[in-house]
């Protein structure tokens, strides 16, 4: 054995997400490679401390709690909260920081000064999902708008998509407090905790951690961590004592009735999402269809480029460039309506092609016979070709329908409330996965299976009339 492998320390793997921002961890921006924020600063801190290696694993902020449970990391490190519903999963540790939930306005805002007035005057409060502000929002009935990271939901303040933004100071004080657009709507309130999720199966772990946290915290290295990211106040005496600050774990049940409902509504935004977005790519296939079959070398080259561009970059890239960039030269629309425009756009792309091989499929004597009996091009387009072009086109046409009715999903990344979304954010706040996941699953076959239904019958009867049959008693 060599001395490597003699002096080696057992490792920590330890799981956060990085996509969720700073200051929790997050790429270090003078070197990408690596990792930063004072809650990989406390991962390391609290491993040495153990006699441990920290490692950490990236991982989703959405799948973070079943991650643990799969065993891909040995503990939760990311300004992770004690829930009911979490405690039924897990164990904590005991907290090692405390923060405080701030509400955050426009600069220019003077009617919104507390909570209270978000409910008073119908105003809307972003937040990120399943923490304890937005379990405090929908317990309030507000009107709550989730995001992934917190800097979708400054920036959708700044913009004025949202009214308010409800965070923890930890989050408000780096993006917000030196933003001079914005400005604090009263003093930070309700108290709550970050502590350390733990397997319910690894109760020694669980003490070992509790130990290295008060060492931790009664040696300083907490305190010089959290003044380094700004993040001390005098709240965090109160971890000096002898007994740790008794935190009140929030407990989310599902409310069946409320919860179909609310599923329902999402569905709802789902189908106006899906209707809308399949509206603007028809209409727009059709012309880039043309365009690259029969246009000339220019219409061709724009035609091509704008296919090739939206069938070769991933929708979500395009749905977050449309939502983020386009506010850059002045055009600001809400997340809907960007979702609909981005997945219009996307899908006109695929649609256009379906057009294309459909019209090449109909034959050139068709124009030919069109023309012999005096009709002009549109016409013939209008009356002898595109009805049977529509007929190749139409079975393609609904798997793509169906398929837009699930990328809808990626509508959530621009913080817009569909069914996924719902899905998640309901599963994630009750844990409830697989009862909550057949109702969405219902809920998807219900939109989808009747329009494939409808469209295989206006198919069969598409095809009867064009070979002359309209009914089944046509022949004798």
């Amino acid at each position: 054995m060599n001395s490597l492998t003699a002096f080696a320390r057992p490792v920590l793997r330890w799981g956060g997400d990085p996509s969720g921002g700073a200051p929790y961890v997050f790429a270090d921006p003078s070197d990408p490679q690596t990792y930063t924020g004072f809650d990989y600063e406390f991962a390391e801190a609290l491993a040495d401390k153990m006699g441990m290696q920290a490692q950490f694993v990236p991982t989703d902020w959405e799948s973070i709690v079943s991650s643990l449970k799969r065993k891909e990391f040995n503990v939760i490190i990311n300004g992770f909260e004690p829930t009911g519903d979490r405690a039924r999963e897990m164990l904590f540790s005991k907290p090692y920081y405390l923060f405080r939930l701030q509400l955050t306005v426009r600069k220019s805002d003077g009617t919104i000064t507390s909570l209270e007035d978000c409910k008073k005057y119908g105003k809307s409060v972003g937040t990120l999902v399943n923490c304890a502000a937005s379990r405090l929002l929908e317990e309030g009935k507000y009107r709550v708008k989730g995001y992934q990271d917190p800097v979708g939901a400054y920036e959708d303040l700044e913009l004025g998509r949202v009214d308010a933004v409800l965070m923890d100071v930890a989050g408000e004080m780096f993006y917000a407090r030196s933003n001079p657009k914005l400005k604090p709507a009263g003093k930070p309130f309700q108290t709550g905790a970050y502590v350390v999720g733990i397997r319910k199966a690894d109760a020694s772990l669980k003490a070992d951690i509790d130990k290295a946290i008060d060492e931790l915290i009664n040696d300083g290295t907490i305190e010089k961590i959290f003044r380094k990211w700004n993040l001390w106040d005098d709240e965090q005496v109160k971890l000096r004592t002898a007994t740790p600050p008794a935190i009140e774990i929030t407990t989310t049940k599902l409310n069946w009735s409320e919860g179909l409902i609310k599923l329902f509504k999402a569905a709802m935004i789902t189908v106006l999402l899906a209707f809308g977005a399949m509206f603007i790519a028809v209409i727009l296939g059709i012309p880039l269809a043309v365009g690259q079959s029969n246009g000339g070398p220019l219409i061709r080259a724009l035609c091509t480029t704008y296919i090739e561009f939206f069938r070769g970059t991933p929708v979500l890239v395009q749905l977050l460039f449309l939502y983020f960039g386009l506010p850059v030269i002045g055009i600001t629309l809400p997340g809907w309506l960007t979702a609909i425009v981005g997945l219009g756009l996307n899908y006109a792309a695929y649609e256009s092609q379906i057009y294309r091989t459909a019209f090449q499929a109909i034959p050139e004597r068709q124009w030919q016979v069109a023309y012999s009996l005096g009709m002009r091009p549109i016409l013939a387009f209008r009356r002898i070709i595109f009805p049977q072009a529509f007929r190749i086109a139409l079975p393609p046409m609904t798997n793509d329908f169906v398929a837009l009715f699930k990328d809808t999903s990626t509508a959530f990344a621009i913080a817009v409330w569909e069914l996924a979304t719902a899905y998640r954010e309901l599963a994630n706040a009750t844990q409830s996965y697989l009862g909550i996941g057949i109702v969405v699953c219902c809920y998807y076959l219900a939109m989808s299976l009747p329009l494939a239904h409808y469209a295989h019958r206006l198919e069969r009867k598409l095809q009867r009339k064009s070979t002359g049959i309209l009914s089944s008693g046509a022949e004798k």
